[in-house]
């Protein structure tokens, strides 16, 4: 089921070519590793993420999301460590703690930060939102540009949530597209090729662990305003 394009930077069309490309893809891998070929298992976790974002980006409904999503946290044991995967990681705990996964769900992810002992501001935010107990490992993230800014968020929101909201969207608008201009996604809309959508996921998970009122960021391009009110709509 499809709801309005959620990220206008490419065409329904553009996004359903790329979900056939990514699930041929998909299928490749999956039949290697059947037949005993224990390789690939980071290309087909790119494939099922980037399969994810799209899904996402052209309007599908969430439901739609949670196959991959599951596939996604099966797959990650088998490769996972922050060099390489950090954002990845960040935008799959945000994800989780938007779309309310069961404990079980988000443990496997909380047990892979833990083997490669990772130690993170924001993701120890994120894994204390739902499992209290985590003990708060570093005051720092590892990535300054652009994650430095979570860290001022979350501390504006114990003393005032209104600036806090208000640190959030400067975030969003000025500093997080930005602060990735070194990553292959950067700027790729322009070309027409791939285009996989621009999410700043942590924005929609902080608001949900912070408490924060997110009116004003309604409608902004890199904020994940359905994900971060799925659950209004099951209630």
């Amino acid at each position: 089921m499809y709801m309005e394009i959620r990220d206008k930077l490419f065409t329904e069309e553009q996004y359903l070519s790329q979900l056939k490309l990514y699930n041929e893809e998909i299928l490749y891998y999956e039949q290697l590793h059947r037949s005993g070929k224990h390789i690939g298992y980071d290309s087909l976790f790119n494939f099922r993420l980037r399969s994810l974002l799209v899904q996402f980006s052209v309007g599908k409904n969430l439901e739609d999301l949670k196959g991959n999503y599951m596939e996604i946290i099966r797959i990650m044991p088998r490769f996972w460590t922050e060099k390489g995967f950090y954002i990845e990681m960040l935008w799959m705990l945000s994800i989780g703690i938007m779309l309310e996964y069961d404990d079980n769900t988000m443990q496997k992810l909380v047990q892979l930060i833990k083997d490669n002992d990772v130690k993170d501001y924001i993701y120890d935010t994120l894994i204390r939102y739902r499992f209290p107990d985590w003990t708060q490992t570093t005051g720092t993230v590892l990535y300054p540009l652009p994650y430095q800014a979570v860290i001022a968020v979350t501390e504006l929101a114990k003393q005032d949530k209104i600036e806090a909201v208000k640190r959030l969207e400067k975030y969003l608008k000025k500093e997080w597209y930005r602060g990735h201009s070194d990553l292959s996604w950067y700027n790729d809309h322009k070309y027409g090729i791939n285009h996989d959508g621009y999410w700043c996921f942590e924005s929609g998970a902080l608001v949900k662990v912070l408490g924060l009122d997110d009116s004003i960021l309604k409608g902004h391009p890199y904020y994940p305003y359905d994900m971060v009110h799925w659950a209004d709509g099951q209630k």
